[in-house]
């Protein structure tokens, strides 16, 4: 029996009565493979081989953000330990490339929907984010946890760059490693993994219609949401965000350690794992980052 005849008899499990027109896998996922029916419903499986994450952890997640999130995020009519499913939410991939050939005026507008999605998202009261369990981020990182990976990115890195990108690195991580107070804050609901392919993107209308993929979320540093869109789109684009979302600007100067620190990160993780693919999934991102006076 193949993978995708595995997935179809678990859903028939979970929806026996389902008439299948058509059924897809996808297997791009670092946690999840994903498994759409008919173009409308998502049944998305836990990897169990790396990083394994409970889907119903992010179902509670899910049931709390969807009375403070005003942009569409999937809505669980099923859950367990091996699989979430939602009905999809219709959009292609928020490509940096594809943003910035929009009007001024129509990349105003997708910044201010995120602007307004992170003012709300970080915004969750903290009494109901406890009430409902949810986890720390996954990307939650105190002093000690960036002194950890420092280490292992000078011992398992640096060999394979150059005396320049050396160099950068050095001073983007040891400027901030210098000061233990760059790491304190007020945990806050984050999504840490709001990356161009968790962004529904609707071409006809130029505007985003949803959210997806909240498996990395949780309690962390509302500075890694924004470290992230600077990444993937710039940070000239995130200071569109002020407006709306004025906290963006004040949380800047920690995004941008983020931001600089992502790429290595990621070399380090491939390293580790021995997979390439991990070399790679910075490819398309944006190179457009001030940095702290």
């Amino acid at each position: 029996m193949s993978e995708l005849e595995s997935y179809e008899k678990r859903i028939r499990e979970i929806y026996p009565d389902l008439a299948t027109k058509s059924i897809s896998l996808n297997q791009e996922g670092l946690l999840n493979d994903v498994v759409i029916v008919n173009d409308e419903l998502v049944f998305r499986f836990a990897k169990r081989d790396f990083g394994y994450k409970d889907p119903m952890e992010e179902a509670r997640v899910l049931r709390l953000l969807r009375k403070y999130i005003t942009l569409p995020i999937p809505v669980p009519f099923y859950d367990s330990h091996e699989v979430l499913a939602y009905r999809l939410i219709p959009g292609e991939t928020l490509r940096r490339d594809m943003l910035m050939r929009l009007t001024e005026d129509d990349q105003q507008a997708i910044a201010d929907q995120l602007a307004q999605f992170f003012k709300e998202l970080h915004g969750v009261p903290a009494n109901e984010i406890s009430e409902m369990g949810i986890p720390m981020a996954d990307a939650l990182m105190k002093y000690e946890g960036w002194v950890n990976v420092y280490e292992r990115i000078r011992d398992k890195v640096f060999p394979l760059l150059q005396q320049h990108q050396r160099a950068w690195a050095m001073e983007h991580f040891e400027s901030y490693l210098a000061e233990r107070s760059n790491f304190e804050y007020e945990l806050r609901m984050v999504d840490t993994d709001l990356s161009p392919y968790h962004i529904m993107f609707d071409k006809e209308r130029k505007r985003i219609n949803g959210i997806i993929d909240f498996g990395c979320a949780g309690l962390g540093d509302p500075a890694i949401d924004f470290g992230v869109a600077i990444n993937s789109y710039g940070e000239s684009f995130l200071s569109r965000f002020y407006k709306v979302n004025p906290e963006a600007e004040i949380y800047l100067r920690r995004a941008r350690f983020y931001a600089g620190a992502i790429e290595l990160r990621w070399v380090l993780q491939g390293i580790e794992r021995d997979d390439p693919m991990w070399f790679a999934v910075h490819i398309g991102s944006a190179r457009d980052m001030k940095y702290n006076s």
